[in-house]
This record gives structure tokens, sequence and C-alpha cells, in this order.
């Protein structure tokens, strides 16, 4: 079993591609930024400022790449350590995000 930190529609309707077993472990934030990349999902991008909000899920790792796959070529997973000192696979994005809104609150569920 492996986490996954989530801040966008992995918290929402892309829930069910973690898998039936998947455990919600809590809340916690990583360190970046969070932009509003269009109106249906944010895009995280790592950073010593700023706080990101969203949830650990602990998920069976076989369930990757569908989930890549749902993420597509916007994304890279790669691994940080969050608030909660838990390391977990979150997907940054990965292009020039200087057009985008950012959401200031760094929580895309109270945009």
């Amino acid at each position: 079993m492996q986490y996954l930190f989530t801040y966008g529609l992995f918290r929402d309707s892309g829930k069910r591609l973690l898998g039936e077993g998947a455990v919600y472990c809590g809340k916690a934030f990583i360190k970046g930024n969070l932009y509003k990349v269009n109106e249906f999902y944010p895009g995280y991008v790592s950073g010593s400022e700023g706080k990101v909000w969203g949830d650990v899920y602990l998920f069976d790792p076989v369930n990757l790449p569908t989930m890549d796959e749902y993420e597509g070529d916007e994304y890279v997973r790669k691994e940080v350590v969050t608030s909660t000192d838990v390391k977990c696979w979150v997907y940054e994005y990965k292009y020039d995000v200087s057009q985008f809104k950012q959401i200031q609150g760094g929580d895309w569920m109270l945009r």
C-alpha cells in the first residue's frame, strides 16, 4: 500500500480511481501553490512558499497506471512529504501557470 496526497478531482469525482480498498487518512498540506487550470480542475506547483491543502489516502499501487492515465500529460507524479510527515505521491502540473489564477487559500474545495 502507498499514500496519495489529493488536492483536486481525486478528492471528489475522481476518488473512485483510488480503488475499492482506498482508506482516507486525514487532511494535510504540502508546500507550493494551487492554480485554477480551468473550471473543472486545479494544478499544483511545488515551491517553498504557500500551502496546498488536501486529503491523504492509502491505496493499492496497482491503481497507479489508471490514475496516471486519468491525469494525462498535463501532470507528472512525484513524491512529497506532507505536513503530517507522510510520504505521498502527488500529481504536479507541469506546464506554465503564469496565465492562471492562483487559488489564494490553497484549497480547491473552498475556491
